[in-house]
């Protein structure tokens, strides 16, 4: 069992037994995104590898799926050493659920792995990996168009689906992003994120992000 091995197993098995039958992908990330969003020219290659699956909605789940696939790629691991109780790759995988199908979806949750990748990499100094709860302004509209008030995305547990899934390399945690507006932002740095999650949950308003809903707080 080495690296093609899992990572065939992780795609052709694994995610359409928990999401359902692939509707498109993968969408790799590429060199541009890394050069253009956040002007980092020097890249570690495997990154390219690293992409994203959009799943149509199923009978057990109403939204758009889009789920990252590389992050548990065991690259430095030699196959003699896996270990099926610790973490396989980085041990993460993320996922953003959406109310519509969009490109926009997959090039947000693109560029939050990306982002991911460089702060791992220590390419922002004093920046760490991102965690829980922590939250992202993205600086514009989540879907690109201009009355769109969500804004802003926060790291999550998943909350619509499996939280984590066995590799022969190890496990995988899977997380998910929902995105809020610049008003939730604020209630969040004020109350905290979980009192924002628990507002949004109650209001229907996540743990599916709709792109064109109001903002729960003015």
């Amino acid at each position: 069992m080495d690296l093609e091995a899992v990572w065939k197993i992780r795609e052709e098995e694994t995610y359409p037994a928990l999401f359902g039958p692939v509707s498109r992908g993968i969408f790799p990330l590429t060199q541009d995104l890394f050069t253009n969003q956040f002007n980092q020219t020097d890249i570690d290659p495997r990154w390219l590898f690293y992409g994203v699956f959009e799943f149509a909605p199923t009978t057990e789940r109403p939204s758009w799926l889009y789920v990252t696939s590389g992050y548990s790629n065991p690259w430095d691991q030699d196959p003699a050493e896996y270990d099926p109780a610790g973490e396989s790759g980085a041990g993460v995988e993320f996922t953003f659920s959406v109310s519509e199908q969009g490109d926009w979806a997959i090039q947000t949750l693109q560029r939050m792995l990306a982002f991911d990748l460089l702060l791992g990499a220590g390419r922002f100094p004093g920046g760490d990996r991102m965690s829980l709860h922590d939250r992202i302004p993205l600086r514009a509209p989540i879907n690109g168009q201009p009355n769109c008030q969500v804004r802003n995305l926060m790291l999550v547990e998943r909350e619509d689906g499996p939280q984590e899934f066995p590799l022969p390399s190890g496990e995988v945690i899977l997380v998910g992003f929902t995105g809020i507006t610049d008003a939730e932002l604020a209630f969040a740095k004020e109350h905290g994120s979980p009192a924002l999650i628990e507002k949004l949950r109650t209001a229907s308003y996540h743990p599916v992000t709709d792109p064109n809903r109001n903002s729960l707080v003015l």
